[in-house]
């Protein structure tokens, strides 16, 4: 189509703001548990009422997502995402906390699967790798600008400024995409109605085989990402002797390389095959997985480059894992399947969260205990997910 680039790249805007709007949590857990004074258990609550309202808003899009303009769908729920970042930014106790972070979930949980579906519709399979790399840069800068300047903003003038930093861009790009992103109707011209094309989208999910790998596959990558993720930035505020201001290296870092690794990885994804660059990038993970979640106190620069290899693989690894997912769903029943998949995903992660906030605690002296048998099971699932890919086909 005319002004693909130009699409992709608005579309890593939106995408940048849902996911940085999920990241900034992370590295200001040391002042939300310090303002509000939750534990770790309390943490991950807050964590997983997104993640837990994202799962449903997933399965509500099911009756949806394939029965309106995808453009309408998209301008829709990010309206709705941007009010409720707002309302994050006013909540004042821990209770409303967790409702606006729910009502954020509700909306925002679904605009990454959706900006998914719309690259699978536009973009040709061939290409579709380099497409995805380009979506996954939305990722690399909230890591690499949007939470260090949020981090920063939120250290100086308070947690709340993030989040109403986070509501003013999202807003200028919402008319960016009132603008660039066109109608997507292609799906629409499937037969029958849409209470018999929604059935059929529900059962072609669960009566492949195909499709089916595909969900247990995406399970088992977040889960072992999202078990670790949440408690990075409090593990090094409370472990390894990181002040909570630099925070924003690590961060930075590790997202100013993902800016120029995820599309290189994209381009190597279609070109010598997603599967095998899906293990390299794997096996590579494994390295910063173990020495984060074992990581003792040690020079800034040992941090740094143990995270920002976290940033870099993890992150590179969800490139081919992605475009290969997307496959799996025909065109017609792909918005049923990417919701689904989107439903998953968030549940994982909220279990994940929550798992983790379970198995760690806090000592007396402030320090968590037990993050290195996350990063085991961080591990584990990261192994096994590469024999569930070899399952899955790449059809569409």
């Amino acid at each position: 189509m005319k002004n693909e680039r130009l699409l992709l790249i608005v579309l890593a805007g939106i995408n940048f703001t849902h996911i940085m709007d999920f990241m900034i949590m992370m590295p200001l857990g040391p002042q939300f548990k310090r303002i509000f004074d939750i534990t770790p258990a309390m943490w991950s609550a807050v964590i997983s009422s997104y993640t837990f309202a994202a799962a449903f808003s997933g399965i509500l899009a099911i009756f949806f997502l394939d029965f309106a303009d995808r453009r309408k769908a998209l301008l829709f729920l990010y309206a709705g995402f941007i009010v409720s970042t707002c309302l994050v930014g006013f909540a004042n106790s821990i209770e409303l906390l967790l409702a606006a972070r729910a009502l954020t979930g509700l909306f925002g949980g679904v605009i990454g699967a959706l900006v998914l579906a719309i690259v699978g519709d536009i973009i040709p399979n061939k290409n579709r790798g380099k497409a995805v790399g380009i979506i996954m840069t939305g990722f690399s800068a909230a890591a690499s600008l949007g939470v260090p300047i949020g981090l920063f903003l939120g250290t100086q003038f308070g947690w709340e400024t993030a989040f109403f930093m986070i509501a003013g861009l999202a807003t200028v790009l919402y008319a960016l995409a009132w603008k660039i992103v066109p109608p997507v109707r292609g799906h629409l011209n499937a037969p029958g109605s849409a209470v018999t094309r929604s059935l059929n989208g529900i059962k072609s999910v669960y009566k492949d085989s195909n499709q089916l790998w595909a969900l247990g596959f995406m399970i088992l990558i977040v889960f072992g990402q999202f078990s670790i993720i949440p408690f990075i930035s409090p593990y090094m505020v409370a472990n390894v002797g990181f002040a909570e201001i630099e925070l924003t290296y690590i961060y930075l870092a590790g997202g100013t390389l993902t800016v120029f690794t995820s599309p290189f990885f994209g381009k190597v994804a279609d070109r010598y095959g997603r599967q095998k660059t899906f293990g390299v990038l794997m096996l590579l993970s494994l390295i910063p997985i173990y020495a984060i979640t074992n990581m003792e106190p040690a020079p800034m620069w040992f941090v740094l480059l143990f995270s920002s290899m976290f940033f870099v693989f993890a992150a590179g690894r969800m490139i081919p894992a992605s475009a290969m997912v997307i496959g799996t769903a025909h065109p017609n029943h792909r918005g049923t399947f990417m919701s689904v998949r989107s439903s998953v995903v968030s549940l994982g992660q909220g279990v994940a969260a929550y798992c983790a906030g379970l198995i760690i605690y806090e000592l007396p002296n402030g320090q968590f205990e037990n993050f290195q048998v996350v990063g085991y099971i961080g591990l584990t699932t990261s192994l096994v997910s590469f024999l569930v890919l070899r399952k899955i086909q790449d059809r569409y």
